[in-house]
């Protein structure tokens, strides 16, 4: 046998051959280890035995550092025994490997939302959103990242979240009517009416039972912006959809016109309330007066009419009726008949007594100071009629 440093050729050739097994022999032995480790993890990941999850997937990963799913199951049960900081390093030592590890990433999420850090939730969630933009589940995530941002002060960054959700068309209209009214909240708690308004009418084009109270927000933005006649569309929108606001709708009508100087609209909003309230002679004997002003003596006598109906005795509308006799060239006797009758009632005895005077003037002198004593009283009293 042909020996050679001390070494036979048998031995040297075993030494070889030793040398290359090794590596094999120690490369199997951690195959081994990564298989057995794997399969307790799953079994404890089964059993929900969350500590002795971590304890095996700890040790698959001092044979193999680099798989990500170790430690996103070791996270997962971290998170199980409350131990939230230890499963964030985890999660970050996963994505760190596997950056688009849909799960890892999702978790990471949750984690920082429920630390109220929007910042960093939005970082890992974004992702998620752009990989499938349609997928429902990420919309709702995302809105509890705007939420996040609105409760830490952070408004325009959740405004913008809200949004790109609300213009979505995937979004459900229950959602959808939802963000329109914290916009338009949002938007109106910054001072920024013309905006608040915007989302105003897109949540009245919604429409819903909330409709009402909607539109109604939306005429004070109109009125806040002197988009009066604006207002004064939606306000006649509300009048066919509210009937039993009608009335207070054709009142607030009937105010805007004042407060913008339309005198049309102010009109429109008092025949509103009046054919509402056909009783509301006081209402209509002013529509009476506007269009007798107007010279629209047809329109005078319509409500005029109306007007008597309802109360066939009222004063003031036998005054206003006398009026537009005599503006028509009435016989004196039909004119003076309207106006006597307004003579019983105390508040308008006066004015109807100079009306009559006006007509046949006082021959005797009683009459003649009666005329001087109610002439004195209807000055002092200056109606306008």
């Amino acid at each position: 046998m042909t020996r050679h440093a001390g070494f036979s050729t048998l031995t040297l050739t075993t030494l070889f051959v030793i040398a290359a097994t090794m590596p094999t022999m120690a490369q199997e032995a951690v195959t081994d280890s990564v298989r057995k480790y794997k399969f307790l993890g799953k079994s404890a990941r089964d059993k929900s035995d969350h500590a002795d999850v971590i304890i095996y997937y700890d040790r698959l990963l001092t044979f193999k550092s680099d798989y990500h799913l170790a430690h996103y199951y070791r996270a997962r049960a971290q998170l199980a025994l409350g131990d939230q900081e230890a499963a964030k390093v985890s999660l970050l030592a996963a994505v760190a490997l596997k950056p688009r590890h849909a799960n890892t990433l999702l978790l990471l999420y949750q984690v920082y939302a429920e630390q109220h850090k929007p910042d960093s939730a939005w970082v890992y969630l974004w992702p998620l959103v752009a990989a499938k933009p349609g997928d429902a589940k990420y919309r709702g995530y995302r809105r509890t990242v705007a939420d996040l941002y609105r409760r830490a002060g952070k408004v325009t960054t959740a405004i913008g979240h809200y949004q790109t959700i609300a213009e979505d068309g995937r979004t459900s209209e229950g959602s959808r009517r939802e963000l329109y009214e914290l916009l338009a909240v949002l938007y109106d708690d910054m001072g920024d009416a013309s905006q608040a308004l915007v989302w105003r009418q897109k949540l009245a084009g919604a429409g819903d039972q909330g409709e009402v109270e909607s539109l109604s927000k939306m005429v004070d933005l109109q009125i806040e912006t002197k988009d009066y006649k604006g207002a004064c569309a939606t306000l006649e929108t509300l009048t066919r959809i509210d009937s039993a606001g009608r009335y207070s709708h054709f009142h607030r009508m009937s105010d805007l016109g004042d407060l913008s100087g339309d005198a049309a609209m102010a009109l429109a909003g008092l025949e509103g309330m009046a054919s509402c309230q056909p009783k509301d002679l006081e209402t209509v004997a002013i529509i009476v007066q506007i269009h007798f002003n107007g010279d629209d003596l047809r329109a005078a006598d319509r409500w005029l009419q109306q007007g008597l109906r309802q109360g066939p005795t009222n004063a003031q509308l036998r005054v206003l009726r006398g009026d537009l006799l005599a503006r028509n060239e009435a016989p004196e006797d039909s004119v003076i008949a309207e106006y006597e009758v307004a003579l019983d009632d105390p508040n308008w005895a006066a004015v109807a007594q100079q009306r009559i005077w006006q007509i046949r003037p006082p021959e005797t002198e009683e009459e003649k100071l009666r005329k001087a004593f109610f002439g004195q009283s209807v000055a002092e009293d200056d109606d306008g009629n």
